[in-house]
């Protein structure tokens, strides 16, 4: 089954981004850079097309790391993630993001987050060292 969104763990080192969103699904809540993929777009069409409308980010060749079922009962949907190593920066001023940050995964524990987020960076993380050694 095609997944209905995307998001993305940009990691900088052993620090990953990470956004407050500011709108439904998910207000308030951190979580990683994404949305929902639009007709005829593909996931990685999707995760970079929203990457650059909510950061001013600029990404190539993003690595698909896992797909996964997100929500509950009438809200659940099926997340594409993707992740990929970019320059510690700010991004630029989003609507869409009441705050950001570049944090460690080991610091989540004091936000409230998405479901799963750490384990989702941790997948993300493992992932990159396998292909790319050190973060």
């Amino acid at each position: 089954m095609k997944p209905d969104a995307c998001s993305i763990a940009l990691f900088h080192n052993l620090s990953v981004f990470i956004i407050q969103r500011r709108y439904e699904p998910f207000r308030g809540l951190w979580t990683l850079p994404g949305g929902r993929i639009e007709a005829g777009e593909s996931p990685s069409e999707c995760v970079t097309r929203e990457l650059f409308e909510e950061t001013g980010f600029l990404i190539e060749m993003p690595r698909h790391v896992l797909t996964e079922t997100i929500g509950k009962g009438d809200k659940r949907f099926k997340l594409a993630v993707f992740a990929a190593i970019h320059p510690f920066r700010a991004p630029l001023p989003s609507d869409e993001i009441m705050a950001w940050d570049w944090t460690e995964p080991d610091h989540f524990a004091g936000l409230e987050t998405t479901p799963n987020l750490g384990k989702i960076v941790r997948a993300c993380a493992a992932h990159l060292e396998m292909y790319d050694g050190d973060l």
